[in-house]
């Protein structure tokens, strides 16, 4: 028996070895999550075009535009789609609070510091909403 001919560990018969050229993995290395998430991100911030109330065409992010086609179908009936929606309001409404009011906290510390500083800000100004 030859060499080319032994079958045993890492030796392989030749009609089941890898070809040149051929790679033992051709899908590559899978995908993490993360960047599963990510490439959803980037999808879902591209803006679209809708229909808003008036009918006039509005530009939108896909997210919001989605949301907006959830809440319509739920208006119209589908009750699904209304509570998702109702869902989805009850557990984002609260984080978007928190971060406008922790804008509005950060703008007034900033505007405090500059009066501390003796910088002259109106009272009534744009700039304390």
């Amino acid at each position: 028996m030859s060499d080319d001919d032994k079958i045993g560990y890492a030796n392989p018969p030749r009609s089941t070895r890898w070809q040149k050229g051929q790679s033992g993995n051709p899908k590559g290395r899978p995908r993490y999550q993360s960047e599963i998430v990510r490439d959803a991100a980037k999808i879902l911030i591209q803006p679209v075009e809708a229909r808003g109330p008036d009918g006039r065409t509005i530009r939108l992010e896909a997210i919001e535009a989605a949301y907006l086609a959830l809440c319509r179908k739920g208006l119209k009936g589908h009750k699904p789609s209304l509570l998702e929606a109702i869902r989805i309001m009850l557990d984002v409404g609260p984080a978007v609070q928190a971060k406008e009011e922790d804008r509005k906290n950060k703008r007034q510390d900033i505007l405090d510091r500059l009066e501390c500083m003796g910088v002259p800000v109106p009272k009534n100004s744009e700039l304390r909403k």
